[in-house]
């Protein structure tokens, strides 16, 4: 099983599973959420999650296209673990960067982009990827 923690390592999950799809999103959302121009992202099913230790906080917004975003984080120091949504149920978004014990950028190489049209313009795009103007195409 894959495990992923927060930044101060109170809250810890494990994962398993195949990834269902690696994605680099360029939207405003994710900026704000992790302070960077894009996250790495990976889907998973939810089935076999496991919340390890600790006790996850939980906030919801509503996304452009009517889904609800829910973002599951540590209430202590706020790293965000994972996150689902009520368009895609069953599945979770892993951040990658709280993946533990592996180097997540060589590991898990986007496939997608999504948000392109929100892309830094002094970010090229990952050559041999689909690229998706808006959400999942």
């Amino acid at each position: 099983m894959t495990q992923s923690s927060c930044l101060c390592g109170k809250n810890s999950i494990s994962f398993s599973g195949p990834p269902i799809l690696t994605f680099r999103c360029h939207c405003t959302d994710e900026r704000k959420l992790t302070g960077a121009a894009f996250a790495l992202n990976i889907l998973m099913s939810s089935e076999n999650l496991k919340v390890i230790s600790g006790d996850l906080s939980t906030w919801s917004k509503r996304a452009d296209n009517g889904n609800t975003i829910t973002n599951h984080s540590c209430g202590q120091c706020g790293g965000l673990l994972y996150r689902t949504t009520s368009g895609h149920p069953g599945t979770m978004v892993i951040k990658a960067g709280c993946i533990d014990g592996v180097d997540a950028a060589k590991e898990f190489v986007p496939s997608v982009e999504i948000f392109t049209r929100s892309r830094v313009p002094w970010i090229p795009a990952i050559e041999g990827t689909k690229q998706c103007e808006g959400d999942f195409e």
